[in-house]
């Protein structure tokens, strides 16, 4: 065995040069190579059992100083060996692997993040130069090879703006190094994290969902605010009653139609927005700047998940000003059923398909990862559905959608039980902003779910503990109920990393940060 200096670095162009812009994580280049069946030597709590320690994260990028930046060694191996570091990334609760989160040694400073959604490149968020790098599979795994040896080794695992990193103590040469449990950063001591905007409604409670993916409660604010980045807002129409639950850290949360989508600035400030049915559509966009200011986010690079009811952003079509949403050609789904009549059956589950090919036939990569990941963490029934409750029948996104992605819809068998439901109502769709431009182009992303994640406020399905059981008011995040995610919100926290990271194009495999040769 010989040791050589690894003095001249790989700069990973794919990402200063990429082509798929960002607002956070997957990234132009070739695709390291993961094998999904290694269990990559798991275990531990979260990488605190002496082998790592994690480095002193924050917002402004980590303050540790990084040993690599100065000077790393990479043991030439014989007969064609390696030093690797092999092991599994977790949700910030340590519960479920993430899915295509980037793990690197860093040769360069980490960049600081830019608050807020935009277009810009993935290259942003990555420091310019990696010595080793990796991406985990749909087991959470990932197997670094040609990782540096010695003692102090920085290892950074990322997906968009989720950073955290530790440190190696030792690396011993041309063999296998098994890490402890991985495990993305729950709060800004720990790390970075995006800025998550969520207006609640009577109808879901979505903003529990953080806080039992593991996000300490000290990242819940009310409205805009640097203190955390969970910006809660309520629901409900101007000069009413909010709907939904409120922060009480120490003042009450701003009511969205004011503070959030009132104008493209405030929603800017954040990487997602969330909207959480208000049990009625929301009716009070009509006339409004609404539908323009969201789709000016968008386009500049912001995420949204809709639930249920907001429907309203995409269908309203018969006031002044126009809805950009609902004028788009084609349309982006067939709706139906806009009033209650969506309605199936809130007292049992549905078994729900993955969608895992495209209009063409060929595969849909992301619905094939995301059917994988609930396997993995057993969000599956035995007949492979997503057995799903709240569920509605409101959009149908067939091959004639052509600006829109399905990715889960209703099993044809439930229409035998329920005729007025269509063949498959679509449960989860997507689509990439600017509509109508170039794959490449697009940097913004859009999800519809026509089912509630929860029954809300006081309700939930058999045998799972109900947010706000003791009634109104309804504070959060005391109120939330502290349990395990139920199969649907497994689904809800797969497509939440998905988009807080950069856009993959419909139909194309995510990119890893460029392997140094």
């Amino acid at each position: 065995m010989q040791t050589r200096s690894f003095v001249s670095f790989i700069t990973v162009a794919a990402i200063a040069a990429a082509s798929i812009n960002a607002c956070s994580s997957k990234n132009n280049g070739s695709e390291p190579q993961v094998n999904e069946n290694q269990d990559g030597g798991g275990g531990g709590d979260g990488g605190l059992g002496g082998f790592m320690t994690p480095g002193n994260g924050g917002d402004g990028g980590i303050s540790t100083p990084i040993p690599c930046a100065t000077g790393c060694t990479v043991a030439t191996c014989t007969a064609g060996g390696s030093t690797t570091i092999t092991g599994v990334v977790y949700d910030p609760k340590g519960a479920d692997p993430v899915y295509n989160v980037q793990v690197y040694v860093p040769s360069s400073a980490l960049p600081t993040f830019s608050p807020g959604a935009s277009c810009g490149s993935c290259g942003d968020l990555y420091p310019s130069n990696v010595i080793a790098t990796a991406a985990t599979g749909t087991n959470g795994s990932f197997i670094l090879k040609g990782a540096p040896n010695g003692t102090n080794i920085p290892l950074v695992i990322q997906i968009g703006k989720w950073r955290r990193q530790y440190t190696i103590p030792t690396v011993a040469p041309c063999v296998a190094n098994a890490a402890p449990t991985l495990r993305l950063p729950a709060d800004s001591s720990e790390g970075d994290l995006p800025d998550i905007a969520i207006s609640t409604g009577g109808l879901d409670s979505l903003e529990c969902l953080p806080l039992r993916m593991g996000i300490s409660a000290s990242e819940y604010i009310p409205g805009a605010g640097t203190s955390g980045h969970i910006h809660i807002f309520t629901g409900g129409a101007p000069n009413t009653s909010t709907q939904g639950a409120v922060t009480e850290n120490p003042t009450t949360s701003p009511q969205a139609n004011t503070n959030l989508w009132d104008g493209p600035e405030d929603l800017l400030k954040n990487d997602v927005v969330l909207f959480s049915c208000e049990g009625a559509p929301t009716a009070y966009l009509s006339g409004s700047a609404g539908p323009a200011n969201l789709m000016q986010y968008v386009n500049n690079g912001g995420r949204v998940f809709a639930s249920h009811y907001h429907f309203a952003w995409l269908t309203e079509t018969d006031v002044t000003p126009a809805n950009p949403f609902a004028t788009v050609t084609p349309p982006l789904a067939t709706w139906s059923n806009l009033t209650n009549s969506a309605i199936l059956n809130d007292n049992v589950s549905f078994p729900t398909d993955i969608v895992t090919t495209l209009a063409n036939g060929n595969p849909f990569p992301e619905g094939v990862a995301l059917k994988a990941w609930l396997g993995n963490v057993d969000a599956l029934d035995s007949s492979g559905k997503l057995d799903v409750y709240y569920a509605r029948d409101n959009s149908d996104v067939t091959a004639t959608n052509t600006n829109s992605q399905a990715w889960a819809a209703l099993d044809p068998s439930v229409a035998s039980s329920y005729p007025q439901t269509t063949s498959a109502p679509t449960q989860y769709f997507s689509f990439d902003t600017p509509i109508g431009t170039g794959a490449g182009e697009q940097c913004g992303r859009f999800v519809y779910s026509d089912l509630h994640v929860s029954g809300g406020p006081g309700v939930a399905a058999a045998g799972v503990t109900a947010d706000y059981a003791s009634g109104s008011p309804y504070f959060v995040p005391e109120g939330c109920a502290t349990r395990a995610l139920t199969p649907q919100e497994k689904a809800l926290e797969f497509m939440l990393f998905d988009l807080t990271s950069c856009l993959v194009p419909v139909g194309t495999m995510p990119m890893g940060l460029q392997q140094p040769q």
